[in-house]
């Protein structure tokens, strides 16, 4: 399973980093063929920069991200046709309209590439020097308005597959889109522009989480982080103002700003920051930064300054490479990328929550598991998924009374939350307490009707209770309602074998079998039934089958031992006896007190 894992992950990777190596050299080749003149070097290093940006990291990396990679392709490929226009133009439009259709089920914010290829025609053909009436007539060509009316179908398409409904986030994954004031909203609003930038400006502090309280909200118009915000506009207001002789930095603000706008706060999204959004808008912005270096390149009179520019350009890449390498490194295992995200957002409790996820569920680190779960409520105390799995480590622990008073925050915060409502009842029931564990697991199929493992628990429950034929009733909901729940099949048949149900159990267990072929606890239990009905062989095969997969299986080799004792072979039964006891002397109880019986009898 681990090697199958394994391979998928780089199977998946090679094709991200084999789709940004393609979108990189469509960018390189879109810019050779707009031919900007003097600078005959600006395709080459906007495409060389854009390819070792350690923002790129997470769109190859991730799986989610390949929604980005396809974005970028299509786009890409829509503004080379519109380059291309000259030729069969009605069935480039086609094409270009087609292909935003494909991408909208790839990306949402593919609705915007009929309006970038307006935007590369306004730029690239230079209507921004005409007058605003001649601009006006150029842009309500046709073609133009025909863009437009599409893309707004499209937008209109993609709200009706959600029936005309935005999608519903929690306050916690965009705190800045749920805040009360619009004052709050917009200034935090425009600030996220200004943070976008400087990741794309310095992308040393990157996180595959941005949300909670990593970035918190700008409420007043005194707060120090909007003097970058000013920059930024002052920046824009400039490069608007003197468009007509800035031609390339116009250029670059429309590769940057247009793909970047679904993903402006305009609509309510469910991120403060997503790297891999950056993505498309990081070519515009890989472009001015080598737009700006050639100018100062051109500028430079001394020959010293020319090399010191080139000399920090090397270094610039090679930061960016080595950056990219330890932020792949990062994105291997979860471990490294949730404590990477630490340094980045310590007040972000997912991150704190991840870990403490990671410790409890892969590495057994309990006291990491505490604290960062604490960490994480401490941070937002209406975390109901925090809540629900620091109760489920409590109650791992045995501390009953925490588990049950975190899990009952966890369905306070959160009344729909099916899965902390049947974890409460699992708990209430570990403490005998079955009549409010009843009501919590009704709460869960409520909310949940087809919740197979809440059925499943119900049926563990009333066998304590040794309410058998309801246990067995809701056991065979549950593999009804999910027949791939290998341990309700093997509960239905631990029953049947202990009511003495022989031939039903072989029924259920040919059946168990046909979806766990080689499950070996199913195995085991129509193994000892096969047994009991002294079909030996058939019952020998089951059992060495069993050892096959699991030489240190202690039950097993204790009920073998048992099958050879009832079927006379007794040095085989001793010899599995002493297998038994040698994999677990400790839980093997059965087979020293069975070993000792016949030893004596022997003797």
């Amino acid at each position: 399973m681990f090697h199958y894992e394994f391979n998928f992950g780089w199977n998946m990777k090679r094709l991200n980093l084999g789709l940004h190596i393609v979108n990189t050299l469509l960018l390189w080749r879109l810019l050779v063929w707009l031919e900007f003149g003097s600078y005959r070097r600006l395709s080459l290093l906007t495409a060389s920069l854009f390819a070792v940006h350690p923002v790129h990291v997470e769109a190859v990396s991730g799986i989610v991200s390949r929604a980005d990679l396809m974005f970028a392709l299509i786009y890409l490929i829509s503004m080379m046709i519109t380059v291309n226009y000259y030729y069969k133009k009605y069935l480039c439009s086609l094409t270009i309209l087609l292909l935003s259709s494909v991408g909208v089920l790839f990306k949402e914010t593919s609705v915007c590439i009929p309006l970038a290829c307006i935007a590369l025609e306004y730029t690239r053909r230079q209507w921004f020097k005409l007058t605003v009436l001649q601009q006006c007539k150029k842009l309500l060509n046709s073609r133009s308005v025909i863009y437009i009316i599409c893309m707004i179908l499209l937008i209109t398409w993609r709200f009706w597959l959600n029936n005309f409904e935005t999608p519903h986030f929690q306050q916690a994954d965009n705190p800045i889109a749920h805040a009360d004031s619009l004052k709050t909203r917009t200034l935090s609003q425009n600030y996220l522009y200004a943070k976008n930038i400087y990741i794309l400006l310095e992308p040393s502090q990157l996180s595959f989480d941005w949300a909670f309280e990593c970035i918190p909200l700008v409420k007043s118009i005194r707060d120090i982080r909007l003097l970058p915000v000013l920059t930024l506009y002052m920046f824009l207001f400039y490069a608007v103002r003197n468009h007509r002789e800035n031609f390339l930095i116009t250029f670059s603000l429309s590769l940057f700003v247009v793909p970047y706008l679904p993903a402006a706060g305009i609509l309510k999204v469910g991120f403060v920051i997503a790297e891999r959004v950056l993505y498309v808008p990081s070519m515009g912005f890989s472009f001015g930064v080598a737009i700006g270096y050639l100018k100062l390149l051109r500028v430079a009179q001394l020959r010293i300054l020319k090399n010191t520019l080139k000399i920090c350009l090397a270094m610039l890449m090679i930061s960016h490479i080595l950056r990219c390498r330890e932020r792949a490194i990062e994105w291997l295992k979860e471990e490294t990328l949730f404590a990477s995200a630490l340094t980045v957002c310590p007040n972000n409790a997912k991150v704190h929550y991840n870990i403490a996820r990671l410790a409890q569920s892969d590495t057994k680190n309990y006291s990491k598991a505490f604290y960062h779960y604490h960490e994480a409520i401490k941070l937002y105390p209406r975390y109901e998924a925090a809540l629900m799995n620091l109760g489920n480590l409590y109650r791992e622990i045995g501390n009953l009374n925490s588990a049950e008073k975190y899990l009952q925050k966890a369905v306070e915060v959160a009344p729909n939350f099916a899965t902390a409502w049947m974890n409460l009842g699992i708990v209430q029931a570990t403490a005998r307490h079955h009549e409010k564990a009843l009501v919590s697991y009704q709460k869960a199929l409520f909310y949940r009707p087809n919740y197979a493992n809440c059925f499943y628990n119900i049926g563990n429950m009333y066998v304590e209770g040794k309410q058998y034929n309801k246990a067995l009733s809701y056991w065979k909901q549950a593999v009804l309602l999910k027949p791939q729940l290998a341990k309700a099949w093997t509960n239905i048949l631990t029953l049947l074998d202990s009511l003495s149900l022989f031939e039903e159990a072989l029924n259920v267990s040919e059946e168990a079998l046909k979806l766990h072929r080689n499950n070996s606890a199913i195995l085991l239990v129509r193994a000892n039934v096969l047994g009991k009905l002294a079909r030996y062989e058939e019952a020998e095969t089951l059992y060495k089958l069993i050892i096959v997969q699991e030489p240190s299986n202690y039950l097993c080799h204790t009920n073998l031992g048992v099958l050879y004792h009832r079927w006379n072979k007794l040095p085989l039964a001793i010899a599995q006896y002493r297998r038994a006891i040698s994999s677990d002397s400790r839980k093997a109880i059965t087979a020293k007190e069975n070993l000792s019986k016949l030893i004596s009898k022997l003797s």
